[in-house]
């Protein structure tokens, strides 16, 4: 499937949920997104990643709203800030998780290659790169890590890590010099036209699937507004 068809569908269901203002709606999605994550091995990482995020939220709203509202409860917390502080924090949960969930199906070279020909190509080379810039300073990182202990050089204590930072800095940058050149060839800067070696496949279906997506968003929206 198309990535702007994933990308469509999690920022459909975000704005629904942020929308809806609903905590059984935010339980439904939640719940949902864990049925994928219970079906599919991709996104179960990103699925645990959003609950672990979800939680200090859930207590940051417990601790800003449940002892500060006006119907009395049990000890110092309200009913009416616990309510908030619930479908704050649910709401939170429900749309990092969506987000996250069907995110981690998006691939970034396919998503790179999707929006080539429709943005300008230094955006584009712009947004890849600082993408890829985390795993390529871990996998160098490793590397240099590797070289350094296959020497006989400490690397486990905070000193020998903070050696490591200079040959990491400078490994990054000759990378991105070494990319410059053939990009430079390319003619990434100039004007005009641009085409795709693979192009990524933009079938009915993904345009249906995506047209549904919005659509169903208006449709909930106004729903949940009235």
């Amino acid at each position: 499937m198309n990535p702007l068809t994933y990308l469509t569908l999690a920022a459909s269901g975000v704005i629904f949920v942020l929308v809806a203002d609903s905590l059984a709606v935010s339980a439904i999605a939640w719940g949902l997104c864990a049925l994928v994550a219970l079906f599919f091995s991709t996104p179960r990482r990103p699925f645990l990643a959003a609950n672990l995020l979800g939680l200090p939220a859930f207590i940051g709203f417990g601790l800003m709203y449940a002892p500060f509202g006006q119907e009395p409860g049990w000890w110092i917390i309200t009913r009416d800030g616990l309510q908030i502080a619930l479908s704050l924090g649910s709401r939170f949960l429900a749309a990092t998780t969506i987000g996250l969930t069907i995110g981690s199906f998006v691939n970034l070279d396919q998503l790179m290659r999707t929006v080539q020909p429709r943005l300008p190509a230094k955006l584009v080379y712009v947004v890849g790169a600082t993408a890829r810039l985390l795993p390529l300073a871990r996998a160098r990182w490793l590397t240099i890590q590797q070289v350094r202990a296959s020497r006989g050089v400490d690397v486990s204590t905070l000193g020998a890590k903070c050696r490591m930072i200079l040959p990491l800095i400078v490994g990054m940058v000759d990378d991105a010099a070494t990319r410059a050149r053939p990009l430079q060839r390319t003619g990434i800067g100039e004007p005009g036209p641009r085409t795709v070696l693979r192009p990524v496949p933009d079938t009915a279906l993904d345009w249906a699937v995506r047209l549904l997506a919005i659509a169903a968003l208006v449709v909930g929206c106004w729903w949940a507004v009235h």
